[in-house]
């Protein structure tokens, strides 16, 4: 006599029922397909077939992901909970404690098993060594002209390109867990995103210089709506769907969550602006369904049975405070996972891209017709250069803007969000960012996605505020372009 068993399993094909006879076991399995199981079924299969989720192996991407809990009994820890219904145990001996505040995730979850788990813990992708510095004219001189040797200095002024590699990131790994019984909220000192419980705050990273930046959230009614899952990937963080924020840094959460946790699992993610338009393509590449997607709102509490996070491991204080974002391999998932394989060959991408921002705006070029004149120049002066110069401004869907930067081979713009398009650019090409010399410092992230993306990046410096327009210096521009001219 052979037991039956129900397991939710899936196929490729919708309602297709498979059953398995184990002859060690004496057991028949019978597996159905559900509507939204299919990377489950795959993940599990994986440790004995390595297979990972279908658009992971599709798109080149299992070299990214490590499916850690295969391997150290949590995901069968998982599967039991999911088989009782998601009765998940308090922990034992922890009422009347006050909340602990958890940076380092690893140690906690492993010290703590009844309280959540470790799904993946994938070792970043290696810097190269020695890492690129910005070129420059002068880089010493142009980091002080350009305000970045101050306050939040910028890594690349400070150091050698062998002290940088180990620097920028400084993190090593991407690890998501699985937290039971949580909530999602940003507290009053938070960012939108962090989870915590009864017994836990969970501040994956330093996210502000506030004093309460470490502060436990409160586990008490705020007013809010609280709305309930049975489980829910927690991709939100700060600046929600700002432009030049949501791609390099929330994105790459999404993907990471999708591709290792659990398909049943609906994603959280930020609304508006281009995050919309990002999930209409993760959508038309098969990554995510539509039903999965629940749009942030910031007047609620989220909660769930099993909230997942992930994040760069471990947790950075002091002078390296936000050195874990826009590393290697964020840049190389979110490259993949939207191009594939499909850069263009070189002979498809003539274009010189030239960011304009909007006249009168922060950061637009006041000397925009002087600057591209001087670039039709230094074009003519180079002859076995073919490229033609288009100006980008940022009009349409995201996607149609992605088909223009992969035609780029070279980039002049202004610090802004627009340069967070670098991440479709074919590894190589070459980026040259406008400085600013007065008001706050000019952030180091579009150089760090410049290279991590391995891209050549050089600085040219600009006169003027960085709430105001600014007047880019054509001299220093004149010799960055040539000298990147020179590399082609």
């Amino acid at each position: 006599m052979f037991r039956l068993r129900l397991f939710l399993c899936s196929f490729v094909a919708t309602g297709l029922v498979l059953v398995v006879i184990s002859s060690l076991k004496n057991e028949a399995f019978i597996c159905v397909n559900p509507l939204f199981n299919y990377s489950l079924w795959n993940i599990q299969s994986s440790a004995q077939s390595g297979r990972p989720p279908h658009w992971v192996a599709k798109r080149n991407m299992t070299h990214l992901f490590d499916w850690t809990w295969l391997r150290n009994g949590n995901y069968e820890k998982y599967r039991r909970i999911r088989e009782s219904g998601f009765r998940i145990k308090r922990p034992i001996n922890i009422n009347g404690r006050p909340p602990s505040v958890v940076n380092d995730v690893k140690t906690y979850l492993r010290t703590h098993p009844d309280q959540g788990l470790i799904i993946d813990d994938f070792r970043q992708l290696p810097n190269p060594i020695p890492h690129p510095l910005p070129r420059a004219v002068d880089l010493n001189s142009t980091c002080y002209q350009q305000n970045i040797m101050n306050c939040n200095p910028w890594q690349s002024c400070i150091y050698n390109a062998e002290v940088l590699s180990l620097r920028s990131p400084a993190t090593t790994h991407s690890v998501t867990v699985a937290v039971f019984n949580a909530f999602i909220d940003n507290g009053s000192c938070s960012p939108a995103g962090v989870i915590y419980n009864e017994y836990a705050t969970y501040h994956f990273q330093q996210w502000s210089t506030k004093p309460c930046h470490n502060d436990p959230v409160p586990f008490c009614s705020t007013g809010k709506i609280v709305e309930y899952y049975e489980e829910l990937l927690d991709s939100v963080g700060v600046f929600l769907a700002a432009n030049g924020h949501f791609a390099p840094e929330q994105l790459p959460r999404a993907l990471r969550l999708l591709a290792t946790a659990p398909s049943t699992a609906k994603l959280l993610v930020a609304k508006g602006g281009t995050a919309d338009q990002f999930m209409e393509i993760l959508v038309d590449l098969g990554i995510v369904t539509r039903d999965r997607i629940i749009p942030y709102d910031p007047k609620k509490i989220y909660a769930a049975k099993i909230v997942y996070r992930t994040e760069s491991w471990p947790y950075l204080t002091g002078d390296l405070y936000g050195k874990y974002v826009h590393d290697r391999t964020d840049m190389e998932t979110v490259h993949k996972a939207i191009i594939g394989d499909n850069d263009l060959v070189d002979e498809e991408r003539d274009v010189l891209l030239v960011v304009k921002r909007k006249e009168g705006d922060q950061r637009s070029t006041s000397n925009h017709d002087s600057m591209v004149g001087l670039i039709k120049q230094i074009l003519a002066e180079h002859p076995s250069v073919q490229l033609k110069i288009q100006v980008f401004n940022a009009e349409g869907h995201v996607r149609e803007q992605i088909k223009v930067w992969q035609k780029a081979k070279v980039v002049v713009a202004p610090h802004g969000a627009g340069l967070y398009n670098v991440m479709w650019c074919k590894p190589g090409t070459l980026i040259i960012e406008f400085g600013q010399s007065e008001g706050w410092p000019l952030p180091e992230m579009y150089f760090e996605m410049s290279v991590h993306s391995g891209h050549k990046y050089w600085l040219v410096k600009a006169k003027g505020r960085a709430d105001k327009p600014i007047t880019v210096d054509l001299r220093d521009l004149k010799w960055a372009l040539n000298d990147a001219l020179m590399t082609l």
